[in-house]
């Protein structure tokens, strides 16, 4: 008997040794949800909510105490929205509470929900129509799928450091120009505290386009929208425009990028250690159109409403090395750490078109760069991680990963798997993802095994320090026992509370030919 212990704490030692994302709790095991859109939602409680959105059952929802027990497993379906027509735009907390924010055409007409669901319960506390689009015409589906016109749409955003959120309403189609963007804030009770339009500058541009926004707490909303005129393509610029409290206006700033670079995508974050929006941008050179992007990192004086740098970023030349033609990928993302300092990441990535027709996607995802900058932009470090990942039917464009922040990850045939996650820890940072235990040994080599399955795959974890440009790896699970079994992390849904440093995710565990989900609650 006292053999047998000793063998199974060995077997215990050696796990958490294998782990160092400490296993603080997890719940019960259920079915592996394979459709719809999933997240979860830590709360300032400490309970956590898991939601999955489906277009035939509506909305599949659990609540976790703050001792990480299951008090609530419920499927329901809200009053007044089509669940089978709408779209997650945004979920996030206000006091307590889960608030979605849904969109869907109802007769025609584009039009916003807000859902408020208790955090404890999940029972509903509200449900509101709060704002609609003008109503679709026959020639619209013309004008958005071939006219290059975006399709009508809102835009939903929560300031990280306060309760505050705003509303973008897109109407691409209205023909005043003037009504084509309006930007609503409201406050931490979901009042509305304040509305605009936004109209192109000085009637210059006849299309506008949303690309981002920033909410500064009650004091301001930035969104930055890219103008330009398709009969002259050299007449397109980012603008900044401003909402301020108490403003019945809205204000613009022209960002003053060389007149031969065309920013036309981009991603903001504030750092409020430095009092500046950080504008990650995405440009062609305007006389070389398709002859390869350019990453422009932007520091922007949101009061003074200026730019008080700007510059041309990429990984340091010791990254070039560990391929022929160097490091190909582009930023995907802009991380404010919670010292100030920040970081850029970036993916090579690819897209093919296959099938009989031609029209089925295949987008094609290679390593990952890493550069971490100081509070004021000096580049302090950067890493390489290998990978290559095949997903078939899913067209993956710029800056995907900051477009799907705050909202819900599709699950599409477990290609939701192939994503991966920054994490800024209280000790350290992470790059978190899935992969064939095979690739191990070929991380400095290269010549990866392609992942185009994830059935033989393992959740990883690489920590961004030492000298060292690749980066070794190790299992976030724990080194499975047995060869057939498989911990896999949906890191695409994850959140981490960094004041109580715990990370939740969901795992999907294969033993034994038997496979299940359920949340797990971590301590990097």
């Amino acid at each position: 008997m006292k053999k047998t212990l000793l063998v199974l704490f060995s077997a215990l030692l050696c796990t958490i040794a294998n782990a160092q994302f400490k296993p603080i709790a997890e719940g019960p095991v259920f079915k592996e949800p394979e459709e719809g859109e999933a997240k979860i939602l830590q709360l300032k409680s400490g309970g956590t909510m898991f939601f999955r959105v489906t277009e035939k059952d509506g909305i599949d929802l659990r609540i976790y105490d703050t001792q990480h027990h299951e008090t609530v497993a419920t499927n329901f379906k809200p009053t007044y929205i089509k669940v089978k027509k709408a779209q997650v735009n945004a979920i996030f907390e206000i006091n307590g509470n889960a608030i979605l924010m849904m969109s869907e055409v109802d007769s025609k007409i584009p039009t916003l929900y807000r859902l408020i669901l208790n955090g404890k319960t999940g029972t509903i506390v509200s449900e509101e129509n709060i704002e609609e689009l003008n109503k679709r015409k026959f020639g619209d589906g013309i004008a958005t799928t071939f006219g290059g016109i975006a399709t009508p749409s809102f835009f939903i955003k929560k300031d990280p450091y306060s309760d505050n959120y705003a509303v973008v309403r897109f109407n691409s189609l209205e023909s005043d120009r003037s009504k084509r963007i309006e930007i609503i804030s409201y406050d931490g009770n979901n009042k509305e505290t304040n509305r605009a339009f936004y109209t192109s500058p000085e009637g210059k541009y006849k299309y506008i386009a949303y690309r981002d926004m920033v909410i500064l707490g009650d004091k301001k909303v930035c969104v930055f929208a890219y103008g330009y005129n398709k009969s002259n393509d050299s007449e397109s610029e980012l603008l900044m425009a401003n909402l301020d409290k108490g403003s019945s206006e809205i204000d613009f700033t022209k960002l003053n990028f060389p007149d031969t670079l065309d920013p036309f995508y981009c991603t903001a974050k504030f750092n409020p250690s430095i009092n500046s929006v950080l504008l990650l941008s995405i440009a062609e050179e305007k006389k070389k159109k398709n002859d390869g992007y350019i990453p422009i990192l932007t520091f922007i004086n949101p009061y003074e409403k200026k730019i008080n740098r700007s510059d041309i970023i990429s990984p340091s030349k010791r990254i070039d090395q560990y391929s022929k033609k160097g490091f190909r990928g582009l930023p995907q993302n802009l991380y404010i750490n919670d010292d100030g300092t920040f970081t850029v990441v970036s993916e090579e990535s690819s897209v093919v078109w296959g099938g009989k027709y031609g029209t089925a996607p295949i987008s094609r995802l290679g390593d990952i760069a890493i550069v971490n900058y100081s509070k004021t932009g000096e580049p302090m470090n950067d890493y390489l991680i290998r990978k290559s990942q095949t997903l078939n039917n899913v067209y993956l464009g710029l800056l995907y990963l900051a477009s799907k922040e705050g909202t819900t990850q599709s699950l599409q045939k477990g290609t939701q798997f192939k994503s991966f996650a920054y994490l800024d820890g209280k000790a350290k940072s992470y790059i978190l993802f899935n992969d064939t235990e095979r690739n191990s040994e070929k991380l400095e080599k290269g010549s990866l095994v392609d992942v185009q399955g994830v059935s033989n795959c393992d959740g990883f974890y690489y920590p961004l320090t030492g000298p060292n440009a690749i980066l070794k790896r190790e299992y976030v699970f724990g080194n499975p026992e047995k060869k057939r079994d498989h911990e896999l992390g949906l890191f695409s849904i994850s959140q981490y509370d960094r004041q109580n440093n715990i990370y939740v995710t969901l795992q999907l565990s294969k033993e034994s030919g038997k496979k299940g989900v359920k949340l797990i609650w971590l301590q990097p």
